[in-house]
């Protein structure tokens, strides 16, 4: 089978870290160019991937190309994107698909116009447990449902090349846009679309930090959901039904999952993989990414996480920073001061 001829636009961390190494793994695709405005960071990479060649300006090698991996600042994701798709280039572009909805739209019709595919580098949903959860709840194996907690935490350790994540022009927004998008995204695959959203952050007219949502879906469940990038914490999501709990990991490509039956002692916990079958990493979650989007392009079918299923925490993303309300900090208001406030 003849491979997709890719070009990766954009050599900063996710793709040295994430996307060049699967691209290598797979049988499905090859990085043949790789495009980033530093060409010396652009030869390293493909001197260190095999990488044939190397440009500045992903429009010098359209010839070369069936599909390009758009992993640039947010801000770039839409109109670079766009540009491609509508030249009938397709396009995986990294989480967040974009800034706004509007953006969003625009990309699909741009897809649907050239002819080309579109896929969104949604990775947890190509955890196993992602689909595993979804099946379980739609079982109703819990009983009612009643309600969700998602604690989303980690003081970043990620080896970033520039600044951009740190400038709401080029990032859209903060931890929210950032981690709270896969969270989110999850959270829309595993109980429907949404109907409302209290939100409440610490951006201040920045970006923000740490924030929280109170988040009520279609079905009538409600649930409450926090990212934080300045806390390490649980990284779980717990369904609470009418006979029992479910506790699943939503920061690991191979979670722990805990099963507790009412209020007994007795609880199961395991793994969404077969028997025998060795822990998934990263890197499998996206070499199974980048083979789905090969497979979509030569199928001309829809990948698992298609522009209109990208959009969908997009959406809920840009509803949250349009109800944002300031997030009630220790030290915003100390019980010290009182008394003098009293006064």
């Amino acid at each position: 089978m003849q491979k997709v001829r890719l070009a990766v636009l954009g050599c900063g961390a996710v793709a040295q870290i994430n996307h060049l190494p699967a691209i290598s793994a797979s049988e499905r695709a090859e990085a043949v160019v790789l495009v980033d405005s530093d060409p010396g960071r652009a030869r390293a990479m493909a001197e260190r991937f095999g990488v044939p060649e190397t440009a500045t300006d992903y429009r010098e090698v359209l010839d070369r190309i069936d599909a390009a991996v758009v992993a640039l600042p947010n801000s770039l994701h839409a109109p670079v994107a766009v540009d491609l798709l509508r030249r009938g280039i397709s396009v995986l572009v990294e989480k967040p698909m974009a800034l706004t909805a509007g953006e969003c739209d625009e990309m699909i019709a741009a897809a649907e116009a050239g002819g080309a595919t579109l896929a969104v580098g949604l990775d947890f949903r190509f955890f196993g447990a992602t689909r595993w959860v979804k099946d379980f709840l739609a079982e109703g194996l819990l009983g009612e449902l009643r309600g969700f907690d998602l604690r989303q935490g980690v003081i970043p350790r990620w080896p970033f090349a520039t600044g951009y994540l740190l400038r709401k022009e080029t990032a859209g927004g903060g931890v929210l846009a950032d981690f709270g998008v896969h969270v989110l995204d999850l959270l829309l695959v595993w109980l429907g679309d949404w109907a409302s959203v209290d939100y409440r952050d610490d951006a201040e007219g920045g970006i923000e930090s740490d924030c929280d949502l109170l988040l009520r879906m279609r079905s009538g469940v409600k649930g409450v959901v926090e990212v934080s990038r300045t806390r390490n914490l649980r990284n779980t999501c717990i369904f609470e039904g009418e006979h029992a709990t479910l506790e699943v990991g939503i920061w690991d490509p191979d979670p722990t999952i805990v099963l507790r039956w009412g209020d007994r002692d007795l609880s199961l916990s395991g793994h969404a993989r077969a028997e025998g079958t060795p822990k998934r990493t990263f890197e499998d979650v996206f070499v199974d990414q980048i083979d789905d989007f090969a497979e979509a392009v030569r199928e001309g079918r829809q990948p698992r996480v298609s522009g209109r299923e990208g959009r969908r925490s997009i959406e809920l993303i840009e509803a949250c920073y349009a109800a944002r309300q300031p997030l009630e900090l220790p030290w915003s208001n100390p019980p010290e001061l009182a008394a003098w406030e009293a006064r």
